[in-house]
């Protein structure tokens, strides 16, 4: 694993499903050379640690789904946001959160 390769397994991902980076001063580069130096660093101290590839695989899996539920909390709130004309409640039952 090297940033590089990380960078562009990101890439491929974000063809699928992009980021809107309109509003921050980091553009997409940037930002994947970023977080994927900062796996590759994490990956590099669990080994030193003495983790095992399967031991620190399940560490990066628990960060990236951390990650993800940070991310739909935070959808969740922009989209409360949006949905400020109908109740929350309804807006959650429609899209199957309720």
């Amino acid at each position: 694993m090297t940033p590089q390769s990380v960078e562009h397994l990101m890439e491929d991902i974000e063809r699928e499903d992009p980021l809107d980076f309109g509003l921050l001063s980091i553009d997409e580069q940037d930002a994947r050379q970023l977080m994927a130096s900062h796996f590759c660093e994490v990956n590099e101290v669990l080994a030193d640690q003495g983790l095992d590839i399967e031991s620190r695989l399940e560490v990066m899996t628990a960060i990236a789904a951390h990650t993800m539920v940070e991310n739909m909390l935070l959808n969740v709130e922009r989209l409360k946001d949006q949905a400020a004309d109908e109740s929350f409640s309804d807006w959650l039952s429609q899209h199957g959160m309720k």
